[in-house]
């Protein structure tokens, strides 16, 4: 599938190949060539003890050399704890009720 994304107040087009897993999650591989970045996502659920356990991965490549000085620091902290914010508390208060 084709979506658009936004991230440093510009929006990107990317390219998604996603497999839903039933049950289990998705792995999905996408590509911005616009943004210069490619990454492969995973989010696979299993059962726990306590619940459902989430594994959650995303490996990004970054294309162009003058945006891995800019963007790494960025993407190592900024996004993903944005990315804590938006999804993880978010289930945390989900399970709390």
């Amino acid at each position: 599938m084709e979506a658009t994304l936004r991230s440093f107040g510009k929006r990107f087009q990317v390219k998604m190949k996603t497999q839903i897993l039933p049950g289990k999650g998705f792995i999905s591989d996408n590509d911005s060539y616009q943004f210069g970045t490619s990454g492969h996502e995973e989010m696979l659920f299993s059962e726990h003890a306590e619940g459902t356990l989430i594994d959650y991965t995303y490996q990004v490549t970054i294309h162009k050399k003058w945006l891995r000085i800019i963007a790494l620091p960025l993407l190592r902290w900024y996004s993903m704890k944005y990315w804590e914010k938006a999804v993880i508390d978010q289930l945390k208060k989900i399970l709390e009720k």
